[in-house]
């Protein structure tokens, strides 16, 4: 028996009603083999084909940044930043937001509200209205005379590991089953310049 995540499931039933369709009109004509291919053709949880070779370094860092954030979430910070720091410099939202978390908390990393904001602007530029939010109380928490110090750095960060210099698009959606949107980002494919994590 083939098990289908929801969204697969229902493009490849989509697709093979549609060719059952067209078959059934004398449209085309194909195979049994024909459609057996297409449940090969299965798509990962972001609506990527799994066997397109060009995605395999992209889920491999999607599955860093959450083993990153579940140490990170049960308080093994020093560990969680090591295993984050590639994936925010590849420009991952939820890797950076934890490492300004952990900036601003002082976990594995000296305590910082400077740097961590500025981090929390650099996650922010995802357009998540939460983070940005948060973002916005944390520059009310800075002194007016570091504040300017604060917008250089995070201007700096965005240059460096931002969504346009590494490749990330971000989008609200609503997942399966969910009436609520959330912003999404994605590492599209290609080569962008990679830069050491040095917040």
């Amino acid at each position: 028996m083939r098990i289908y995540s929801s969204k697969s499931f229902l493009l490849t039933l989509s697709a093979k009603l549609v060719i059952t369709g067209l078959l059934m009109v004398g449209l085309i004509t194909t195979t049994q083999a024909a459609i057996e291919s297409m449940e090969t053709n299965v798509l990962d949880s972001k609506g990527r084909a799994k066997d397109d070779p060009r995605y395999m370094e992209i889920r491999n860092l999607e599955e860093q940044e959450q083993r990153g954030i579940s140490l990170y979430r049960s308080g093994k910070h020093k560990k969680a930043y090591e295993v984050l720091s590639e994936p925010a410099s590849l420009g991952l939202k939820r890797a950076q937001h934890s490492i300004a978390l952990m900036h601003i908390q002082g976990q594995s990393v000296e305590k910082n509200l400077l740097i961590g904001t500025a981090l929390f602007g650099l996650a922010a530029e995802s357009g998540d209205r939460k983070l940005l939010q948060e973002h916005t109380k944390l520059l009310k928490l800075i002194p007016e005379k570091f504040k300017l110090l604060v917008q250089q750095q995070t201007d700096y960060y965005i240059e460096r590991y931002g969504m346009e210099t590494q490749g990330i698009v971000c989008a609200k959606e609503k997942p399966l089953g969910s009436h609520l949107a959330v912003v999404e980002c994605r590492k599209q494919p290609g080569t962008y310049k990679e830069y050491p994590w040095a917040p």
